[in-house]
Parts: C-alpha cells; sequence; structure tokens
C-alpha cells in the first residue's frame, strides 16, 4: 500500500499522498519488528563434501549484534517458484504458537552468542536449481522473525563470523 502511495504522490505532486505513503511505509517496518540490533543471515550454497553425495548444502552466517543471545531454527527445501514471482522476505508472525514455529519443524537448531556470530550447515532434502532458506530467529523480548532467503549459485556469505574456536565450546 505506501509502495504505492508514496511513487503516486511524488509523480502527480501531491504532497499528502506522498507523506501517507511514507508513514504507511514507516509503520509497517516497524511492525515487522525491523531494529537497528536484529540478527542478520546470509546463506551460501557449497557441496556436501562427501563423494557419494550430489546435494549440496546450505551455509548460512548469522550475525547478531546485540547483547543477548538468539536462537535460530533453519531449514531448506528447493525452490521450484522464480525468483521475481516470490523473492523472499523478512516477517513477524503474528500466532507464534503454530506448529510451524515449533524447533522440531527445522533440521539445524542452533544459538548465537550476543555480539557475535555463527556459520550453520543446512541439509537439503532434494536436488535443485535453486532452494528456499527458511530461518526462524528468536530475538530477545520474546521476538520471533522469520526469513525466507532464496539461495542459488550466485549467494554469497555477507555476514562476518568470528571464530568460536577459543569458546571451549
Amino acid at each position: 500500500m505506501g509502495t504505492l502511495l508514496l511513487p503516486l504522490g511524488l509523480v502527480c505532486g501531491l504532497s499528502g499522498l506522498a507523506l501517507a505513503g511514507l508513514a504507511w511505509l514507516v509503520c509497517t517496518g516497524f511492525r515487522q519488528g525491523d531494529r537497528p540490533l536484529d540478527a542478520r543471515i546470509s546463506a551460501q550454497l557449497q557441496d556436501a563434501g562427501q563423494p557419494d553425495e550430489r546435494r549440496p548444502v546450505i551455509v548460512a552466517a548469522v550475525d547478531n549484534p546485540s547483547g543477548a543471545v538468539v536462537m535460530v531454527g533453519l531449514a531448506a527445501r528447493p525452490s521450484k517458484i522464480p525468483a521475481l514471482l516470490s523473492p523472499g522476505g523478512i516477517c513477524v508472525p503474528a500466532l507464534t504458537s503454530r506448529r510451524g514455529l515449533r524447533a522440531d519443524a527445522y533440521e539445524t537448531v542452533g544459538v548465537v552468542p550476543a555480539h557475535g556470530g555463527a556459520r550453520f550447515t543446512v541439509p537439503v532434502t532434494a536436488t535443485g536449481r535453486r532452494y528456499r532458506l527458511v530461518a526462524v530467529i528468536g530475538q530477545s523480548g520474546g521476538r520471533l522473525r522469520l526469513h525466507r532467503i532464496l539461495v542459488d549459485t550466485r549467494s554469497r556469505l555477507r555476514h562476518r563470523v568470528r571464530d568460536l574456536a577459543d569458546w571451549g565450546l
């Protein structure tokens, strides 16, 4: 709604319509839980590293700039929908008690330390040209964020990840 009102108001010269579109976008951003210290995620497609395995794996890097530990659940499936029709995104589910958001619905579950990052290897169920990575991240304050990322051979890891070898884990 806001993405339609803002350009329409700017083209027509109606400052009230442009202001309404900008206000809508700001309210939507706050409603979706976008905050500066939210965890960020990026993903990359890699070979499984096993000689008899043809399916690749997805390596996901989660960067946590906040001062609280976050919990991450990751699952990957082949995507048959073109990227232009389903680009992915971030949302905040209204009903967090749904069965699809529980930890047992994800192949990989882990914890990212405060002010740090971690890499997770996510197996895929079948081979394909591109995959959809679904990441559920439990933030501080009881907030739950759902990321949907399209991963193919062009995807790269964008976030820094510290080495956790000196943590004694």
